[in-house]
């Protein structure tokens, strides 16, 4: 199926929504509630064996999530084997009964022309045209393409963003209707939350120059994003009850934000954030070859972030909001703080790759991208909730300036990460013909 790799996210999505709500109860269950300045807490309602439900959410979400990104064992390749081992074996043991208990790596048929039950079938004259190893495994790529790796199946970026576009269409409408077509409306916001992240991961993997990446790969680093969102949502609550943060300024927008607020979305949250997001990029580490891979996967870290929040904030904005402030908000989230969230992943990832590739000093690259990737998010942050209150207007322009930035910095660090990757290529091809000319004795 083409557009396979769409099921598997969902997959990874609901599997980190059951990881996201056993971590926050067990985070609330262990801290306590929160504590609104009016003096009410925000207590948790009267659940059951709340302990055992925390386990079972925790488990089935990761277990749901181990059993989409498992390692597929390739197809089993009916190929021949040398002989010369098992020949070695016989010579030395002719008259010992360890001979008997000897079983080929080819197990094949029991075969009446030599009597043996398990026998090398290449022995037999007239039977199959075995090539060497080399040449065989080449005619069977060929014939049935490589095991190791799969292409993403996603569809292409102009395809999700025309879907992208249908679904707020069709939100608008059924919102608009009610009646019995609100129950389209959860498609809607399916595709609303996740096609913009989805975007970017298809539109830079497109551009692959030489092999494209394995799925599962790609996949890992997506659901690293989504889970990191866990992690993140409690150190940053940490984060507010260590500044004491009035938790009304961060739910309703007519209370004005204070030096709290501004420290804990402007610096606290850009720090948690822009660290916890690259290091899904340590399970594709030795796929990190050139810095075109390096975007690659430091991007699916970020849309992987970007999918589950724009998930909760939107839900959030539809039940406090009313549908009218869904739309909006879906179409700017889209548009503006998903690409956001692939700037500060995308420039750790290419100073990963392009210090492993240059041989020069990964900590100060990779220091200098976290710090790019920090104040992006901070100056984003600031502008969207503390100048949006003061300077509607020039907030919302900077907003557009900031969005036209990052989508600038996203094409030209994908354009140098390919430049790259067509200089390994070249070395590589310059490789080849050296050790070519080398071995005919030129």
């Amino acid at each position: 199926m083409k557009y396979r790799a769409i099921f598997r996210i969902y997959g990874l999505i609901m599997a980190n929504m059951l990881l996201i709500m056993g971590g926050q109860l067990a985070y609330l269950y262990l801290v306590g509630p929160i504590t609104m300045d009016d003096g009410r807490p925000m207590t948790l309602p009267e659940i059951p064996f709340l302990g055992l439900l925390i386990i079972i959410l925790i488990t089935a979400g990761g277990l749901t999530t181990a059993a989409i990104l498992q390692r597929k064992p390739a197809p089993i390749r009916y190929v021949s084997v040398n002989s010369k081992p098992y020949t070695r074996q016989v010579e030395r043991n002719e008259n010992s009964s360890e001979n008997q208990q000897y079983r080929p790596t080819y197990p094949g048929q029991y075969s009446a022309k030599t009597g043996n039950l398990h026998y090398n079938k290449s022995e037999e004259k007239e039977n199959l045209n075995w090539k060497d190893d080399a040449q065989l495994e080449k005619t069977i790529t060929k014939k049935l393409g490589s095991f190791e790796k799969q292409e993403l199946q996603l569809p292409n970026s102009g395809t999700i963003f025309f879907g992208f576009l249908m679904s707020l269409a069709l939100g608008i409408a059924v919102l608009g209707e009610r009646g019995p077509f609100l129950y389209l409306f959860p498609i809607a916001f399916l595709v609303a939350f996740s096609f913009p992240g989805l975007i970017w991961v298809s539109y830079i993997y497109s551009r692959t120059i030489t092999s494209p990446e394995p799925q599962r790969l790609v996949l890992i680093a997506l659901a690293w994003g989504m889970f990191s969102t866990l992690p993140a949502s409690l150190l940053n609550d940490i984060g507010a009850r260590l500044l004491d943060v009035n938790q009304n300024a961060l739910l309703d927008d007519n209370v004005a934000f204070g030096r709290p607020e501004f420290i804990l979305v402007s610096i606290v949250a850009p720090i948690v954030e822009e660290l916890l997001k690259p290091i899904g990029l340590l399970f594709v580490m030795k796929r990190l070859r050139t810095p075109y891979e390096g975007v690659l996967y430091g991007v699916a870290c970020g849309m992987g972030f970007a999918i589950i929040e724009n998930m909760l904030y939107e839900l959030f904005i539809l039940i406090w909001h009313g549908s009218d402030a869904w739309t909006i908000n879906a179409f700017l989230r889209g548009i503006g703080s998903t690409v956001l969230h692939a700037v500060g992943p995308a420039a750790v990832g290419y100073a990963v790759a392009y210090a492993n590739q240059m041989e020069r000093p990964m900590a100060k690259y990779v220091g200098l991208a976290y710090v790019f990737g920090i104040v992006m998010h901070g100056l984003w942050n600031s502008i969207a909730t503390v100048v949006l209150q003061k300077w509607e207007y020039t907030a919302y322009a900077l907003i557009v300036l900031m969005i036209v930035l990052c989508l600038a910095f996203i094409v030209k660090i994908l354009e140098y990460g390919r430049k790259y990757a067509n200089l390994e290529l070249k070395v590589n091809d310059f490789d080849d013909l050296e050790e070519e000319a080398t071995n005919s004795g030129h």
